[in-house]
């Protein structure tokens, strides 16, 4: 059974973002930063959540959890809502504007937070009036990018004053989420619902690849790449419906699965197992994807698996595993995948969540954050 929590921040919430892991033998990461929409300022904010305790009175049975509820660290106005955030290293954070800018904030030991960079009118409509940047994605300490209604494409250093590149014609419409693929390849989703690749060290504005939603054109709202298998990508729908892609071959999603009732805001593999991913909505809730049984299925191991029928065939004779992920065999394992609820209704939109070891954070319009425990995905 979850153990959630809830702390209310007399702010609505529009992004929530783990700060990464330190050090290989980290069991993950205990600080996070918040971003705030529809408020008279703007403001991001370091939270930290308290560690369990081992529980040394008389009691058996060893650990206890103590009051886990965040602590706020410290913050900082920001001009305009904050439409994403995203870290850079461990110590400094990206965020995107509602007025078309990216800020970069560095901590200082989590007790404040400073400006580093900042690149405003990046971002522009027609007459060079300001629109929102609505994404961030960042590489490395000192690479990012920036994508918005514009449907331009920002390469921007944390050591320059101006973007290194700019893809000014990258979409017709609203990009609404990217994401590094590569070192220097970025996949961005957008209002007609197409996934886009772009290869940064190419002298083009045209994509390198071009994946579509089929039938009617739906907006993709989020996505999220798988953290060890980079082909495999998820999309989060404005109609609610999770998206699952193989980009080695397909043109479209090779599996869609009716979800939410609502815009799914934000989609989440785990970084760590990513068998297990997450999903929120602008209907309130929050799901939990299990694809962990259907991993017989797509390898072919287990009872059921049909004699190795997935196996593939080298040279010699000799029959290896075909190497793949559960999300791609979903068409075969759908009833193997389980689904689960992770708050109970809520009336008020989620905008946003994140996963860091048990851990899973999400962002309201309730004015809440809710820290939830889910215990065994380590």
């Amino acid at each position: 059974m979850a153990d959630i929590r809830v702390k209310f921040v007399s702010q609505k919430i529009s992004k929530v973002r783990f700060r990464p892991a330190q050090g290989i033998y980290s069991q993950g990461s205990d600080v996070f930063a918040s971003g705030n929409w529809d408020d008279e300022s703007g403001r991001v904010c370091l939270w930290q959540i308290p560690l369990a305790q081992r529980d040394n009175g008389d009691m058996e049975g060893g650990d206890t959890a103590t009051d886990r509820e965040p602590t706020q660290l410290c913050e900082t106005s920001h001009r305009g809502d904050v439409t994403d955030m995203e870290f850079l290293g461990t110590e400094a954070v990206a965020v995107s504007s509602s007025l078309g800018t990216v800020t970069v904030y560095r901590h200082r030991g989590l007790k404040s937070l400073e400006e580093a960079s900042h690149w405003s009118g990046i971002h522009s409509g027609l007459g060079h009036v300001s629109c929102a940047c609505t994404c961030v994605a960042t590489q490395g300490e000192d690479l990012l990018v920036s994508a918005g209604e514009d449907g331009r494409i920002n390469v921007l250093n944390i050591s320059h004053r101006t973007p290194i590149r700019t893809i000014k014609k990258a979409n017709s419409c609203t990009i609404n989420g990217v994401r590094f693929l590569k070192q220097l390849e970025v996949i961005t989703v957008d209002s007609s619902g197409q996934l886009k690749i772009f290869d940064l060290r190419q002298n083009s504005e045209e994509p390198s690849k071009t994946f579509t939603v089929s039938g009617e054109q739906t907006p993709l709202q989020s996505i999220a790449r798988h953290p060890t298998q980079q082909h495999v990508v998820a999309t989060g729908g404005h109609d609610g419906v999770l998206s699952i892609w193989d980009l080695r071959q397909e043109k479209f999603p090779v599996t869609l699965l009716e979800a939410h009732s609502a815009p799914m805001w934000e989609v989440k593999f785990h970084p760590t197992n990513p068998e297990h991913l997450f999903t929120c909505s602008e209907d309130g809730s929050v799901w939990h994807w299990d694809s962990s049984a259907v991993t017989s299925l797509v390898t072919g191991t287990g009872a059921g698996s049909g004699g190795g029928s997935l196996f593939a065939q080298p040279p010699g004779g000799a029959q290896q595993p075909q190497i793949t992920s559960p999300w791609l065999g979903l068409e075969s394992g759908r009833s193997k995948m389980e689904i689960s609820t992770l708050l109970p209704n809520q009336s008020l939109p989620i905008n946003t969540l994140d996963i860091d070891g048990e851990t899973l954070i999400c962002g309201s319009d309730e004015e809440a954050i809710y820290t939830i425990d889910i215990p065994g995905i380590r």
